[in-house]
């Protein structure tokens, strides 16, 4: 019981610890009147706080984990990344971060076929195959979306973020494919064997495939 309260404790720090960071970094560009990184650090912190939002609006529940996930990545990748120049210091930053990122996003995307199948009155059975494969698609239309976030905080804001163009451009489509691909197919393992869909707490019902 110790160690369950322990690890809820720590969960609900890191939850908001980073979102406190990105708060008190944008209280602190508003006093130096650095208007530009203030309005991105408020965009940050707006993306950290919006899965609780949506969630509460729509009435669904997904594990702690996932949002202390998503708010970790969004905090490495913009406020690490973006406005503190992570991406120039230290050269494996980006591709380090996109192979997470793929990892993640696949982790999403099962989590979106089971609160799909939940909200709707009709349930939706489908095979663990195409699942996996829903996954690895919605990982890599994000990274296809990040990539033109990249280019264009890149082409209006000054920022270096795709670093030598097209090959940075490659490489991380094939970093983050990679990491949704091994997420993907470990959760069709998973399925098989629990015909549950992974980071989820209830059955799901599907044909094998």
């Amino acid at each position: 019981m110790k160690n369950i309260l322990k690890k809820i404790v720590t969960h609900v720090f890191l939850y908001y610890f980073f979102r406190a960071v990105v708060f008190v970094a944008f209280v602190i560009l508003v006093f130096e009147r650095d208007w530009v990184n203030a309005i991105n650090t408020a965009l940050i912190f707006l993306l950290m706080v919006m899965p609780e939002i949506l969630k509460k609006k729509y009435q669904t529940r997904t594990p702690l984990e996932l949002d202390i996930a998503l708010s970790l990545f969004v905090f490495f990748t913009l406020y690490l990344g973006s406005l503190r120049d992570f991406y120039e210091r230290f050269p494996w930053f980006d591709g380090t971060l996109h192979f997470l990122s793929g990892i993640l996003l696949g982790m999403i995307g099962f989590v979106l076929v089971y609160l799909l199948n939940q909200t709707n009155a009709r349930k939706i059975h489908l095979s663990p195959g195409f699942i996996s494969f829903f996954a690895v698609s919605f990982s890599a239309l994000i990274s296809v979306l990040w990539e033109i976030y990249e280019f264009t905080a890149d082409s209006l804001l000054g920022f270096n973020m795709q670093e030598s163009g097209l090959p940075d451009t490659m490489g991380d489509f094939i970093v983050n494919i990679s990491g949704a691909t091994l997420v993907a197919v470990v959760g069709y393992i998973w399925m098989r064997q629990k015909n549950k869909i992974p980071f989820t707490s209830k059955r799901f019902l599907n044909h094998t495939l």
